[in-house]
């Protein structure tokens, strides 16, 4: 079995135990539905003497179920509403799409 195949059945056992039905929509106002792993906000860390927080959830989709040449821009996930920013990044392997996104 080749890397590449290994690797893709790792991230699909990965999704099927991590993963949540999400409702995407592409700033084509196109829709699709996907599985994505839902990462939340970092902790409040002590920096020095300051305490630094950042509320941005990442998401991560395998790019087998979208086209990529789709830009992102909402992800819903229980009637709860996110939106992208920045760029999404592609894993080594080009197997999963990091996005970050905020609650709207």
């Amino acid at each position: 079995m080749s890397f590449q195949a290994s690797a893709s059945k790792a991230v699909d056992a990965l999704f099927a135990k991590f993963g949540r039905a999400a409702h995407l929509v592409f700033r084509d106002n196109t829709e699709a539905d996907a599985t994505v792993i839902h990462r939340f906000p970092d902790r409040v860390v002590d920096v020095m003497d300051t305490r630094v927080h950042t509320g941005t959830d990442l998401f991560e989709l395998r790019l087998s179920e979208i086209d990529p040449a789709k830009a992102i821009y909402q992800i819903i996930i229980d009637d709860k509403t996110y939106v992208a920013q920045g760029e999404p990044v592609r894993d080594q392997h080009g197997l999963v799409l990091r996005i970050e996104a905020y609650a709207f």
